[in-house]
């Protein structure tokens, strides 16, 4: 059901009309790089770039981000393709992950964004024959709530599918890490649903979650503590999340396989 909506999306767009520039996608560090608007032939770009065997564990590994947004359709064929291994996603020191940007960032099973980068998040903008369709009319309401499902389906929290629907399309909603904080998502966000679960299980229940439940006011020795308790319970779900990863280049090579491009 959602694959056939998405097919309605071809022409949908999250952000303000953009240059006609495809994103590149390159090497980087242990991962790939898509930097850029994510544009019609994106998707059919990273597959040939992964395809090269030395690139194989490159896309299992880290995917780094540093975008404004762009095409719904082609994102949400790259978001799948991500799903579907154990990478971690970036955003770019400095870097912004805007509007259709965000969907690749929780594609990841793990999701980074250092405080020099942005996440940000707008209301989607339709546009039929070049005319912006009217926000008000059912169609919209109709396609809004397909964007809204596949976004919930991928962990995007209540709150931060708010904001972006009360967010004029014109403008961006920028996510901060004192608001995750301040809203108690700071880990519930940085990893996938199930894999919380997974992690919580072999590396002990989630500090943070924990520590917003007791309402006393910690002393600063006591934060420096919880600061170091979240620290190593992260890293121990990272170490989890490096173990289960697909990067074997038959594994990789077989979901490659199985993908069509088009």
């Amino acid at each position: 059901m959602l694959r056939a909506a998405f097919v309605l999306f071809a022409w949908l767009f999250f952000n303000a009309p953009a240059p006609a520039v495809a994103a590149d996608i390159s090497a980087h560090q242990q991962g790939v790089l898509i930097k850029g608007p994510i544009q019609k032939g994106d998707y059919a770009k990273i597959i040939q770039f992964v395809r090269y065997s030395d690139n194989y564990g490159r896309f299992a590994r880290s995917v780094f981000l540093d975008s404004p947004g762009g095409d719904f359709d082609e994102t949400v064929k790259i978001a799948r393709l991500l799903e579907k291994n154990y990478a971690a996603t970036h955003v770019v020191p400095g870097a912004r992950c805007y509007s259709a940007c965000f969907i690749l960032w929780m594609s990841g099973v793990s999701r980074h964004v250092p405080s020099s980068a942005s996440l940000g998040v707008h209301r989607i903008n339709v546009k039929v024959n070049g005319q912006t369709m009217d926000p008000t009319s059912e169609r919209f309401a109709s396609i809004a709530r397909g964007v809204e499902n596949y976004m919930a389906s991928l962990g995007t929290p209540r709150t931060i599918l708010d904001k972006m629907n009360a967010t004029a399309s014109a403008n961006m909603f920028v996510i901060s890490q004192r608001w995750l904080a301040d809203q108690h998502l700071l880990v519930a966000l940085s990893y996938r649903m199930g894999f919380m679960e997974a992690a919580q299980m072999h590396c002990g229940p989630e500090p943070y979650a924990a520590a917003v439940k007791d309402k006393t006011p910690m002393t600063d020795e006591e934060a420096r503590g919880w600061g170091a308790q979240i620290k190593r319970w992260m890293g121990c779900a990272d170490e989890l999340r490096a173990r289960n990863q697909k990067a074997d280049v038959l594994t990789i090579a077989a979901l490659l396989d199985d993908t069509e491009v088009n």
